[in-house]
């Protein structure tokens, strides 16, 4: 009897030394996020927030964490009430989701679809799309550009011939959907300015059609080079 009490001590004192162990990793576990972190209590690893957590500094998030970030998905609300409920990569928006944001007037405005690295993308996961294009395109390449001029988002297309760049080319531009300002040309490019997205529209040129479609509100470039 007096082997079993003895081990009985031990098992308690051992659990007893478990629990205060993790309570003071707990303490010390991090959040690298400042607005987030006063105060945690959730998973942790290597004196990290690490798995399910909440965490309350400024503003408060809830969900998932990986190396002391918001990671995976989860829900972040700002001290103005403002509330994002979606994905989160390395602390910031990431995937898709639901921003809801508190209007002067005391009423919500609800944005849903996706971000990439906090930046809004649009309700498509793609920043955009190729719909259609005629054989006689060898190629598009699309890349995202900052406007010099910063008289809002554009398109800056550039019309090739076999890898030629055409001087001042005569293409049609018809919008499907959102709208655009008016075009003009910036050296060997047509500027196109946009004053709404998404954005699709059909581009004609030499008897072929290029049909596109951006959701992402930003400037693009657009090289579209032609067999013919």
């Amino acid at each position: 009897m007096k082997i079993t009490k003895h081990k009985n001590q031990i098992l308690i004192f051992a659990i007893a030394t478990l629990f205060a162990v993790n309570g003071f990793a707990q303490d010390d576990c991090k959040v690298l996020l400042e607005a987030i972190a006063g105060q945690y209590d959730g998973d942790c690893k290597k004196g990290m927030a690490d798995g399910e957590g909440t965490a309350t500094g400024e503003d408060t998030y809830v969900g998932e964490f990986k190396k002391g970030l918001p990671h995976g998905t989860g829900t972040y609300t700002w001290a103005n009430g403002d509330v994002f409920y979606g994905e989160f990569k390395k602390g910031l928006k990431d995937g898709s989701g639901k921003l809801t944001v508190s209007t002067a007037e005391g009423l919500n405005r609800v944005q849903e679809g996706y971000w990439s690295t906090d930046k809004y993308i649009g309700v498509n996961k793609d920043p955009y799309q190729i719909i259609n294009r005629s054989p006689g395109i060898l190629s598009v390449r699309i890349t995202e550009t900052n406007n010099p001029a910063d008289d809002g988002n554009a398109l800056f297309v550039e019309i090739l011939h076999k890898g030629r760049v055409q001087q001042s080319p005569n293409f049609d531009f018809s919008i499907n959907s959102g709208s655009v300002q008016n075009r003009f040309p910036v050296g060997n490019k047509t500027k196109v300015l946009v004053s709404r997205f998404p954005l699709a529209f059909t581009l004609s040129y030499m008897g072929e059609n290029l049909e596109l479609q951006f959701s992402q509100e930003t400037s693009w470039n657009i090289t579209i080079d032609y067999n013919k």
